[in-house]
């Protein structure tokens, strides 16, 4: 059937939900604008609620069809913060974030002022939104992805008034948290295995409506790793640097390798995801001297595709062996020039040896990963890194390690990567993009989001905690509710530029009109296909 849906009211909505503020982790904004979801519900849908252990809630509406196949619609209702809004001198402040019409006006009047100061990517887009008003809808969570959450609801509606009932069901769920844990959707997993096994549903797997890179659709989703290094120097005088190990320089050389390490890149086939980034480099001095770090800390943001979590810190091992020997002999090199004959009073350990795992420390110090050296200490603490450098440093001193030396682990979050399936969905989604010339149907999903847990075929859950000293203490995976769900992913949402930036904006005849389309005739798809195989 042609599509119901109205392109005016998906961007209502959305613009609508944009004004609730739900900065993630936000338990009141959160809340309003999961209530803000469930009013723009027609009364005859179903719905309900599955909360976070904080409460708040992930959202769910559910349209059955005539047979148990249901499509799974994956959303998320949280934004990242608006604190950069601030600079745009508006009287909201940073809160123009929240209204499109009067946060397009700012950008607009700034634009005809100063036209310089946007990319001219940016200066094209305000260009066109100027002479074509409506072309594209700015604000903090226009594109990711209160406009995603606004089709869902569209669909669901739409498809729960049909008469009579399709084969195929539609299963909307919104969760919050998206953007700082995922706590939504690990408590949305537990409900929807939950209502899976209670209605006898078969889920053809999740449609994911959040933003793509480009016009077009993902099958299968890049996953993230979190990797911790915890440096530890060799302390001496700053009047004699090179007869130490500045653990504050030997992470800052360990961030140079890594983040420019093509080896560090993952890939399959033709795809490939993007070079890690240092999120946070910093050393542990708690106060003023003039002695050398002896400690740092150092956390990277891996993007994977299928490398094996073994093969990556081995790369990762790799590339640290490297920077400390590079360190080493850097220093050589400058005592032999300004002190000769002092060369050897550089520090010389082999660097290789210097280098180990989380699993090897525990080792080291006689302990199995699963056991904690620093259990008492830690009892209900809440903070995974400052819990995982308790344990580092208990580790370490039981097992009599010293500087220099780096070691290697996880840290929250960690999501999996899944190679795209060729279930239902994926195949509804082939057919319909087949007849779109512009439209692709491409592997992995580029960015990280809750829809790496639809399903869990990755790493083997025991490696993942030998490395990560949080999990199941400070931190949970909902890997037994992904494995059992197992659920082909494909994402076709909202596209747009700049997300999470100043100038974050939907393209609105995508966003609002085709898209809606497109998910609507691959649902249509996968219903007709539950129809024929129909007893």
């Amino acid at each position: 059937m042609t599509s119901p849906l109205d392109a005016a009211a998906i961007r209502a909505l959305t613009v609508k939900l944009v004004g609730v503020r739900s900065v993630s982790p936000d338990v009141a904004g959160e809340t309003r604008c999961a209530r803000e979801i469930e009013l723009a519900l027609p009364a005859g849908v179903e719905r309900g609620r599955w909360r976070t252990p904080d409460g708040r809630p992930a959202v769910w509406a559910f349209a059955p069809g005539a047979t148990p196949r249901t499509v799974v619609l994956l959303a998320h209702h949280d934004t990242v913060g608006t604190g950069e809004f601030a600079a745009l001198g508006d009287p909201a402040g940073e809160a123009v974030a929240l209204y499109p019409r009067s946060l397009r006006a700012r950008l607009l009047a700034r634009f005809a002022a100063d036209p310089d100061a946007f990319t001219p990517e940016q200066a094209a887009d305000l260009g066109a939104e100027r002479d074509t008003p409506g072309t594209w809808l700015f604000g903090r969570g226009a594109l990711d992805m209160k406009s995603g959450v606004a089709t869902g609801v569209a669909i669901v509606s739409a498809w729960a008034a049909r008469d009579p009932r399709p084969a195929c069901g539609v299963l909307l769920v919104s969760a919050p948290d998206e953007e700082y844990e995922s706590a939504g959707m690990v408590a949305a997993l537990t409900g929807l295995r939950a209502l899976r096994d209670a209605r006898g549903l078969e889920l053809a797997g999740a449609l994911n409506l959040d933003t793509v890179d480009e016009p077009g659709a993902y099958a299968g989703a890049m996953g993230k790793v979190e990797l911790g290094c915890w440096v530890l120097g060799r302390p001496t005088h700053a009047g004699e640097p090179l007869f130490g190990v500045d653990a504050s320089e030997l992470a800052a050389g360990l961030v140079t390798r890594v983040v420019r390490s093509p080896a560090m890149v993952d890939g399959a086939g033709s795809v490939r995801s993007v070079p890690p980034v240092a999120l946070r480099l910093r050393d542990l001095k708690s106060e003023y001297n003039i002695q050398t770090a002896l400690e740092a800390w150092v956390e990277f943001n891996l993007i994977t595709v299928a490398r094996p979590l073994v093969a990556t810190l081995e790369t990762l091992r790799g590339e640290a062996v490297a920077a400390l020997a590079e360190l080493l002999a850097s220093h050589r090199r400058l005592a032999d020039e300004f002190a000769p004959g002092r060369g050897a009073r550089v520090p010389a350990p082999d660097p290789a040896a210097c280098v180990l795992t989380y699993a090897e420390l525990c080792a080291r110090a006689g302990l199995a990963p699963g056991e904690d050296p620093a259990a008492d200490a830690l009892a209900g603490a809440a903070d995974a890194r400052t819990a995982t450098l308790a344990r580092l440093r208990a580790l370490a001193t039981r097992s009599r390690l010293s500087g220099p030396a780096i070691v290697l682990f996880l840290l929250p979050p960690f999501y999996p990567h899944a190679a795209p399936g060729d279930g239902a969905l994926v195949r509804a989604t082939r057919d319909v993009l087949a007849g779109e010339r512009d439209a692709p149907l491409r592997a992995y999903y580029p960015l990280v989001s809750d829809a790496c847990y639809a399903a869990w075929r990755g790493e083997p859950p025991d490696e993942l905690a030998r490395q990560m000293p949080a999990l199941g203490r400070e931190y949970a995976l909902p890997i037994d509710d992904a494995a059992a769900l197992d659920l082909d992913v494909v994402s076709l949402g909202p596209w747009g530029r700049d997300l999470h930036g100043l100038l974050e904006r939907a393209h609105a005849g995508w966003t609002f009109d085709r898209m809606p389309r497109l998910v609507w005739d691959v649902l249509e798809r996968v219903s007709e296909a539950a129809a024929s195989s129909r007893p």
